[in-house]
């Protein structure tokens, strides 16, 4: 429900690679959520069979936080407010999700910013007490749960998952999404490959914007 590819500033791997690395997992469906940006979708097109389906998303860089839309056609600028953002998500008819919430150096207010269909309480790059804490809010407020790799590298992908027992296609799943009929899982990064990774991408953050 978390993939990047290298239509993301920071994403290492093509799409086509993506889904080949997704299909090596077992993994019958993605979701391809690029940095601003759904330029992927029209590649993403030609490998979405009724086995294998992918999700048109986005994570949108909002003045309050990350904020994943799955099932989205539209872009969404950069540096709404999250009301503003969710809205517009929604108004596609797609579904908007906090993305990592409790991370470390995010804005953990996130959650309380704006109406969000669900929040992911687990995403293989939130580490330590991140992903406990993303969990237990969702559990308290009786949110519907994600799981997510947080792709960037091809090696990534499948480290969290979401299962869903639903016909296979966008609109089944987004319905079962909002309904919170998901079961969760997953395993963080390896510190040292977290580090080694952030490291990398330190040349590339400038040229982000």
């Amino acid at each position: 429900m978390h993939v990047h590819t290298s239509h993301s500033y920071d994403g290492l791997c093509s799409v086509e690679d993506v889904v080949k690395a997704a299909k090596a997992k077992g993994l019958n469906g993605i979701a391809i959520t690029d940095h601003n940006t759904i330029r992927g979708h029209v590649e993403a097109k030609k490998f979405s069979k009724h086995d294998f389906i992918i999700i048109p998303g986005v994570e949108i860089s909002s003045a309050d936080g990350h904020i994943l839309g799955l099932g989205v056609n539209e872009l969404v600028p950069r540096e709404l407010s999250a009301i503003e953002t969710v809205k517009r998500i929604k108004e596609q008819g797609s579904i908007a999700i906090a993305a990592h919430p409790f991370a470390l150096g995010r804005k953990s207010n996130l959650v309380h910013k704006a109406k969000f269909d669900a929040i992911e309480a687990f995403n293989s790059r939130a580490l330590f007490f991140s992903n406990p804490l993303a969990r237990r809010f969702a559990e308290r407020n009786r949110f519907p749960m994600t799981a997510g790799s947080d792709a960037h590298h091809c090696d990534e992908i499948g480290l969290a998952s979401t299962t869903l027992n639903c016909k296979p296609n966008v609109d089944s799943i987004l319905e079962q999404i909002r309904r919170g009929e998901t079961s969760i899982s997953g395993r963080t990064l390896p510190l040292l490959s977290f580090l080694w990774r952030v490291f990398q991408r330190i040349p590339r953050k400038r040229y982000e914007r």
